[in-house]
C-alpha cells in the first residue's frame, strides 16, 4: 500500500473518529415546533398572534397604498397590487377583531368580578337613570342644550363607576331605513364620545346602539323623541338583585 493510500485511509478514520466524538448540534425541530405551538395556546396566545398579524398585514397594505397613491391610476395598470393591497387591509382587520375577541375573553372575567364586588357597595334603592339627547332632522351635532344631560350622566357615572351604560340611538323617517340606521349610529357614537370626554364612562362597560327608525314611526318627523339618543346607565349591571 503506498503512502498516499494510506494518508487517505488515516484522515478518513480521524473524521469517523471526530463524528463519534461530536454530538450532534442539528436543532432539535420537535422542540422549536412544541415551542411556536405554545406560544398560540389559550385565549391570551391567540391575542398575540392575531396582534402581530394585524400588525403585520397593516404595515403591508400601507406601503402598498402610499406606493400606487403617488401613481395615477391607469386602466387597469398594478390591478394585482391593489387587489393585495385590498386582501391584506381585509385581514388585518379580522385579525384585529379576533384579537379584540380574545381578549375580551381574557377580561370578562375580571370585569364580572369587578362588577360583582363594586354592586356590593351600591345601595340596592339606587335604580338606573335613563337620560335623553334630542337632534335637529338629519343632523348628529350636539348642542349647548345638551350639556347639562350630560353633565348629569357623567356625575352619576362617577358616582357609580362600575355601571352597565348603553346608549341608544334614534331616528325619524325622514331618509331611507338604511340611512336612517346610520344616522343614529353616529348620533350614538356623538353621544358616547362626549362622555368620555368628561370622563364618563369606562369602554369595557359601555354599549353604542343604533335602533335608526323606532317601530310604529311612519310620518314621525315632528316628533323629537324619534331624534333622540338614550341613554341608560344601571349602577347594579347585571348583578342587580333586587330591593
Amino acid at each position: 500500500m503506498n503512502r498516499g493510500v494510506k494518508l487517505a485511509l488515516l484522515g478518513a478514520s480521524l473524521l469517523a473518529l471526530a463524528a463519534c466524538a461530536v454530538p450532534d448540534r442539528q436543532p432539535d425541530l420537535d422542540n422549536i415546533a412544541a415551542n411556536v405551538e405554545q406560544t398560540r395556546e389559550g385565549d391570551f396566545g391567540e391575542f398575540l398572534y392575531n396582534l402581530n398579524e394585524a400588525g403585520d398585514k397593516a404595515r403591508e397594505a400601507e406601503e402598498i397604498h402610499d406606493e400606487l397613491a403617488e401613481v395615477p391610476p391607469y386602466m387597469n395598470a398594478d390591478r394585482t397590487l391593489r387587489e393585495r393591497g385590498v386582501q391584506l387591509s381585509e385581514e388585518a382587520a379580522e385579525h384585529r377583531r379576533r384579537a379584540e375577541d380574545a381578549l375580551n375573553r381574557i377580561l370578562d372575567p375580571l370585569r364580572a368580578r369587578i362588577a360583582y364586588l363594586e354592586s356590593l357597595h351600591v345601595p340596592q334603592n339606587v335604580g338606573a337613570m335613563t337620560k335623553s339627547v334630542y337632534f335637529d332632522t338629519g343632523s348628529a351635532a350636539l348642542g349647548d342644550d345638551d350639556q347639562a344631560a350630560l353633565d348629569e350622566v357623567s356625575g352619576f357615572i362617577s358616582q357609580y363607576p362600575i355601571s352597565t351604560v348603553i346608549i341608544t340611538g334614534y331616528a325619524d323617517t325622514q331618509g331611507s331605513l338604511e340611512a336612517n340606521r346610520a344616522l343614529a349610529q353616529r348620533r350614538a357614537q356623538a353621544v358616547a364620545q362626549a362622555l368620555r370626554g368628561l370622563g364618563g364612562p369606562i369602554a369595557g362597560s359601555v354599549s353604542v346602539l343604533a335602533v335608526g327608525e323606532p317601530d310604529g314611526a311612519a310620518d314621525s318627523e315632528g316628533n323629537q323623541e324619534n331624534r333622540r339618543v338614550e341613554i341608560l346607565v344601571a349602577p347594579h349591571g347585571t348583578y342587580n338583585k333586587g330591593p
